[in-house]
């Protein structure tokens, strides 16, 4: 289920309670993962921390989509 899409230049973002959060994109000033399962993310924008049910690596291409990052990447391994 995706908890986030992208509209124009904002995130519509429904949290893990059900609620809905409208987040301008340049606003968003950090996306972590909240366990070692990558299933779900914390979003930081404009000071406030959402926990979304769904994966950093679906959601990342939302916020940068003109970016080179692609969820089909696979990265190398941070070595920790």
């Amino acid at each position: 289920m995706e908890r986030v899409r992208r509209i124009g230049a904002y995130l519509q973002v429904q949290d893990g309670d059900g609620c809905r959060h409208l987040l301008r994109v340049s606003s968003v000033q950090a996306v972590s993962d909240t366990d070692l399962m990558h299933n779900e993310t914390f979003i930081t924008a404009a000071g406030k921390t959402i926990r979304v049910p769904q994966a950093l690596d679906e959601i990342l291409p939302l916020i940068s989509p003109g970016e080179r990052y692609s969820a089909e990447d696979k990265p190398e391994p941070w070595p920790f």
